[in-house]
């Protein structure tokens, strides 16, 4: 590589690591809290508290977050001409439960130990200049005394979406046309970076 790549190297990596202190702090700034409970307290917010907050560090440490985040229908054209995840059609989020190693992860923590659940991600829109949502799961709307985990989560332009089968398939961030979140950074390895936002609640 000559000096004039590894300056635009050096250059783009430091742009990105800029970028993504001001992401994650916008991302804060939208009121989602790592951990917080309603007005119950005691031990079932503890509970609650334990299973989301558990569910989530799980997903990292076993690397199947991510891939529930690029678990993405990038040919599916919606209503509005969008990509879609897979199976849920123009809905655009799922209501059993998420058909990914994370989703079973979810379905035996929280389902089945009688908890219903919301998925949310929280992105950058580079167009709009503001963080916005979109539901990955929605079951319901949350009791007051529901529990909120949250994780960061960095994407890049090399992660490649997922197949039905949630199999890897030859399709990058960059070259994908209908991801939900877009590329914030273009001339760095940074993609976006989302918020994943699990919420809990007894049934």
């Amino acid at each position: 590589m000559n000096d004039r790549g590894q300056a635009f190297t050096v250059e783009g990596v430091a742009a990105a690591v800029l970028l993504l202190g001001t992401l994650v702090f916008a991302l804060q700034a939208t009121g989602i809290t790592a951990l917080s409970a309603g007005t119950a307290g005691g031990a079932v917010d503890t509970q609650q508290a334990d299973l989301a907050r558990g569910v989530l560090a799980n997903a990292v440490a076993s690397e199947t977050l991510t891939p529930s985040l690029l678990y993405w229908d990038d040919a599916y054209a919606g209503a509005d001409g969008n990509g879609t995840y897979h199976g849920t059609g123009d809905d655009g989020y799922y209501v059993e439960g998420i058909p990914t190693a994370f989703g079973d992860s979810l379905d035996r923590t929280l389902a089945d130990a009688g908890y219903a659940y919301n998925v949310n991600v929280y992105y950058y829109d580079s167009a709009d200049g503001a963080v916005v949502s979109r539901p990955l799961v929605e079951q319901g709307t949350p009791s007051d005394d529901a529990i909120r985990a949250v994780r960061t989560v960095t994407l890049y332009d090399d992660d490649v979406l997922s197949d039905v089968n949630e199999t890897a398939t030859d399709t990058t961030l960059a070259e994908a046309s209908n991801f939900y979140a877009s590329d914030v950074s273009p001339d760095s390895p940074l993609y976006n970076v989302v918020q994943v936002e699990v919420v809990a609640w007894r049934l």
